[in-house]
């Protein structure tokens, strides 16, 4: 909650953002912020845009796995919305919806643009399965 905040001031003050837009060319439409959690001591954090374009040198590619996907849209303040949506989610959601997390990196969706912008639309993508029904 206090990491990838950072991580994303650095990379927008850096004008690194403008830089990783300019590949973007499939959809959704936007940019994405990836989590792909290994073990607890093994997450990663991609800022990154749906592209099919050759990677650059100083990037790197991350292939997303096919999945369900359950989508919470947002409007407002960036930061506070999608972590909210991740407690939400697990607290409101999953209990009651017959599916359960499926373990596969969870991805933001921001819109593209310039700037310092810290609220607007976004969503958040959590990759979900059919809860096993146990006998």
């Amino acid at each position: 909650m206090k990491t990838i905040p950072a991580f994303w001031k650095r990379v927008k003050q850096e004008k690194q953002v403008l830089n990783i837009a300019k590949y973007s060319n499939d959809n959704p439409k936007g940019i994405l912020g990836v989590s792909v959690y290994n073990n607890p001591k093994d997450i990663y954090y991609y800022i990154a845009v749906p592209s099919d374009a050759p990677v650059p040198e100083g990037f790197v590619e991350y292939t997303i796995p096919a999945a369900m996907w359950v989508v919470f849209e947002n409007d407002g303040l960036f930061k506070d919305d999608v972590q909210n949506v991740f407690r939400r989610f697990l607290t409101e959601f999953l209990p009651f919806s017959g599916y359960e997390y499926a373990e596969q990196p969870d991805v933001e969706l921001y819109p593209s643009f310039e700037g310092q912008a810290t609220k607007g639309h976004s969503e958040v993508w959590i990759a979900i399965k059919k809860r096993e029904v146990e006998l």
